[in-house]
C-alpha cells in the first residue's frame, strides 16, 4: 500500500533552510561596519611610571577580542632579554619575568603593528608599555639603523643588544627600515651590538653570526645617541688575490676571494706588473675597488646627533660578566678600527671582489707577474697576493686591399643599375 508525503514532511527541508538563514550571525540593527582595530583601554603599569614595588603581572588590555591570541607571545619583544612569562586571554596579554621582577631595571614590552581582531582589522603602530623598577626613569634615547655592509641594504628584524656595566642585556629589533630605539636607558655607559639572532637565542654568536658593535655614553638624562651599525659576516682571514687578466693593452682586473672595502683609503696598497722575461716593471697609474667608469651605489641618511662610539675587542675593555650574551672571539693583529659608525659618516659604496688597474702605458705580450698589497675586506682585515698573467695583444685590423687597375674607390654605387619596376634599365 502506498503511503502518500504530507504537506508538513515536504516542507521540511525548505523550513530547515530558511530557519537556518535567520539563525547567522548579523550586525545589530542601526550598527556599522567595524573598521576599527584592537585599542588599548588598560595598561599596568601605566607607560613612562616608577613602580620599585611592583609585584603582580604587567597587562595590556584591549576593547574587544584578538583574532590569534597566540600570535602575541611569539611576536613580542621583551626586554631586558631574559625569559618570561606571558599569558593571552581573548582582550588581555599578561607578562611576568620568571625569575621576578628586578629593582632598579627598565622593562620594555612592545606588539609589533598588525595585531587583528575577529574580523583581521590591524593596529597600524606598536604597542608598547614601559616602565622602571627603580626611583625614576631617565630621559635617555638610544636609536639609530643597522645596515648590511656587503648590500649596502637597511636590515629588517636585526637584534640590537645594549650592555652596561651592569651586565642587563637591553633588547630591540629593528623594523622594515633598519631603524630601531632602545628609550631610557639608566645614565651611564654601555657596549652596543647590533647582529643577526640566526639561531634566535639573544646571544651574538661572534663566531658565525653577521655583527657590528659601538660604546655608547649617556652622561645625563636627556642624553640623545644615533648609531648606524654596518653588520658583516665573521672572517678570520684576509683577502686573497686570486687571478689577473688584462681587459684591454691599458687596465687590468685583478680578481679576490672575498668582497673588498670600496671606502677604505688605499694609500697604503701596492699594485706591481712585471714582464717575466725582461724583467722590466709597468707602472701604475691608479687601481680602484670595482670599476674605474661605474658610479657605485650608495646609501646615506641625514646626519643627527653626535654619538660617542668605539671598537668593542681592541681597545676597550668588555666586563667578563657579559660573556653569556657576547662570546667574544680574538680579534686579529691585522684589524684596523671598526664597530659602529656615528651617523655623519654614513655613505658607503657597495663592495666589490674585484680592483681595475690602469697601467701607465699599453702592454707588450709576454707573461706577467702580478703583486697585490694592502687590500682590506669588510672585517678590515689586510690581505692581497701574487698570480700571473698572458698577454697576447689582438692582432692588427686587416688592410683594405687596393683597387683594382689604380682606380680610386667611390661610394660603393659605381656600377650599379638602377632598374624600375618592370626590371627594364632606366
Amino acid at each position: 500500500m502506498m503511503r502518500r508525503e504530507s504537506v508538513a514532511s515536504r516542507l521540511a527541508p525548505v523550513l530547515a533552510i530558511v530557519l537556518a538563514a535567520c539563525a547567522r550571525e548579523e550586525m545589530p540593527p542601526g550598527t556599522g561596519p567595524d573598521f576599527d582595530p584592537p585599542a588599548v583601554v588598560e595598561m599596568f603599569p601605566e607607560y613612562g611610571t616608577a613602580v620599585p614595588d611592583i609585584d603582580e603581572d604587567a597587562f595590556v588590555r584591549f576593547d574587544e577580542p584578538m583574532g590569534d591570541p597566540r600570535s602575541v607571545a611569539r611576536v613580542m619583544e621583551t626586554s631586558p632579554a631574559w625569559l618570561y612569562e606571558i599569558n593571552v586571554g581573548r582582550r588581555n596579554v599578561r607578562i611576568r619575568p620568571r625569575d621576578g621582577w628586578r629593582p632598579g631595571v627598565v622593562y620594555r614590552f612592545r606588539i609589533p603593528a598588525g595585531l587583528r581582531d575577529m574580523i583581521r582589522n590591524q593596529t597600524r603602530e606598536p604597542i608598547e608599555l614601559l616602565f622602571t623598577t627603580g626611583t625614576e626613569l631617565s630621559d635617555t634615547r638610544t636609536g639609530g639603523r643597522v645596515m648590511d655592509r656587503a648590500t649596502v641594504r637597511s636590515v629588517r628584524d636585526a637584534s640590537i643588544l645594549v650592555l652596561g656595566l651592569d651586565s642587563i642585556p637591553y633588547w630591540a629589533v629593528s623594523d622594515t627600515g633598519g631603524n630601531f630605539t632602545v628609550p631610557s636607558l639608566p645614565v651611564g655607559d654601555y657596549w652596543a651590538f647590533a647582529f643577526r639572532d640566526q639561531n634566535r637565542n639573544q646571544v651574538l654568536d661572534r663566531e658565525f653570526e653577521p655583527h657590528d658593535s659601538g660604546y655608547v655614553s649617556l652622561p645625563e638624562s636627556g642624553s640623545v645617541v644615533e648609531l648606524e651599525f654596518w653588520i658583516t659576516a665573521p672572517d678570520t682571514t684576509p683577502p686573497l688575490l686570486g687571478a689577473a687578466e688584462a681587459t684591454d693593452s691599458l687596465h687590468l682586473r685583478l680578481d679576490f676571494d672575498d668582497l673588498l672595502e670600496p671606502d677604505s683609503l688605499l694609500s697604503d696598497a701596492v699594485v706591481r706588473v712585471v714582464l717575466r722575461e725582461s724583467g722590466e716593471e709597468w707602472p701604475v697609474e691608479e687601481f680602484v675597488v670595482g670599476g674605474l667608469s661605474v658610479v657605485n651605489d650608495t646609501t646615506s641618511v641625514e646626519p643627527a646627533d653626535s654619538a660617542q662610539v668605539g671598537l668593542v675587542g681592541e681597545g676597550v675593555d668588555v666586563p667578563p660578566d657579559t660573556a653569556e650574551s657576547v662570546r667574544q672571539d680574538p680579534v686579529p693583529s691585522e684589524r684596523l678600527e671598526s664597530g659602529a659608525r656615528d651617523r655623519t659618516d654614513v655613505e658607503r659604496s657597495r663592495p666589490q671582489r674585484f680592483v681595475t688597474v690602469r697601467l701607465g702605458r699599453a702592454l707588450s705580450g709576454g707573461t706577467y707577474d702580478v703583486a697585490a698589497r694592502g687590500f682590506l675586506n669588510l672585517r678590515l682585515l689586510v690581505g692581497g697576493g701574487d698570480t700571473t698573467m698572458v698577454y697576447v695583444p689582438p692582432p692588427p685590423p686587416a688592410e683594405i686591399p687596393e683597387p683594382a687597375n689604380g682606380e680610386e674607390m667611390g661610394d660603393g654605387t659605381e656600377g650599379q643599375v638602377e632598374t624600375g619596376t618592370d626590371g627594364a634599365e632606366q
